[in-house]
């Protein structure tokens, strides 16, 4: 009998066109599934206003909170389950926010909620990019830790029990270890201003980003290589901006950077929660 028990396997697709999100079906209370976008930099999982007043859900309390794109208001509450397939847990805290709804039109696609850490951390999140392919598996036992040239495999540790981020050191142009966040919700590896300013790293203006708060400034450019553990990407575009130090407050933690699509797209990405190890392994 296999000791690990693939808890589930269910195709995702991308939206968003050149900034793309991750989609995966959802279900809240054995309803059925919804677009949610898979997001390992939310702490909590959201809901929009409109599938919790389509399923019943009464929000129990106001939070105030803080998105990339600035301060905003959630509110609080709680459903009896929340699934991907045949994984499913119980009594799970939600955040309902019409902020969804602005970030489906950006991206052109309904979004009725966000899977954060709340629900991915008792699972191995598995990401298969290629293959546009997400697997949740509940881990028995240890995975092979050996390491080669085409992939790495490190431990990681999260910022804070308020701010589950997922932080890894990651070399820039040969020079590190610097502390990012891997956040499935971003669609770029961006950089905090001070280390665009440390690497003398040359930007132009870009476009403004979509983030839960509002729209976010931010200048794009160009970083020779990015390297985590044994793999690396060259000729990496990069974005910075001022809500990486916001993120660092609101964290309490030093943070450089965010290791976004663009660069985990390159990888099978593997997440092992329970046991706090990230594994980068290129096709």
């Amino acid at each position: 009998m296999n000791p690990e028990t693939i808890a589930v396997e269910v195709p995702f697709h991308l939206a968003g066109g050149l900034d793309p999100l991750i989609l995966v079906p959802a279900s809240v209370n054995g309803e059925e599934p919804h677009p949610f976008i898979l997001d390992t930099g939310a702490g909590q999982c959201l809901l929009s206003p409109v599938l919790a007043g389509r399923l019943g859900i009464e929000p129990e309390s106001e939070r105030q909170a803080r998105g990339a794109g600035g301060p905003l208001t959630v509110s609080m509450a709680r459903v009896r389950s929340l699934a991907v397939g045949s994984a499913r847990e119980e009594d799970v805290q939600v955040a309902i926010t019409g902020e969804l709804a602005r970030i489906g039109t950006a991206i052109r696609a309904r979004v009725e909620g966000v899977l954060g850490f709340n629900f991915l951390q008792r699972f191995r999140v598995e990401l298969d990019y290629a293959q546009s392919v997400l697997r949740l598996v509940r881990p028995l036992e240890p995975r092979d830790e050996g390491s080669g040239p085409r992939r790495a495999l490190l431990p990681f540790h999260l910022a804070a029990p308020t701010k589950p981020l997922v932080l890894v050191p990651v070399f820039v142009d040969g020079e590190g270890p610097f502390q990012f966040a891997l956040d499935t919700g971003a669609s770029r590896t961006m950089l905090a201003p001070d280390l665009v300013h440390r690497l003398g790293l040359q930007t132009v203006e870009d476009d403004a980003a979509t983030g839960a708060g509002g729209a976010v400034q931010i200048v794009a450019g160009t970083v020779t290589s990015l390297a985590v553990g044994e793999v690396a990407v060259r000729d990496h575009a990069i974005g910075a901006g001022e809500f990486v130090h916001w993120i660092r407050q609101a964290a309490g933690v030093p943070l450089d950077g965010i290791l976004g699509y663009n660069f985990l797209n390159q990888f099978r990405v593997t997440i092992d929660y329970p046991r706090s190890v990230l594994e980068l392994t290129a096709p």
